[in-house]
């Protein structure tokens, strides 16, 4: 019984310890986004 709750509890660990690391990329994907419209904005309005 101990075996089956170890086999349980191991995907839901691994799945958990995943969903916390893909936030962050997301968001620093958002941040470089946003740098590169801000940076391209800049640029625009300086020598349009």
């Amino acid at each position: 019984m101990f075996r089956a709750f170890v086999d349980e509890g191991g995907p839901q660990q691994r799945t958990a310890a995943v969903q916390p690391q893909s936030g962050p990329r997301i968001g620093m994907i958002v941040g470089i986004v946003a740098v590169v419209v801000v940076l391209a904005a800049v640029g625009w309005l300086a020598f349009g």
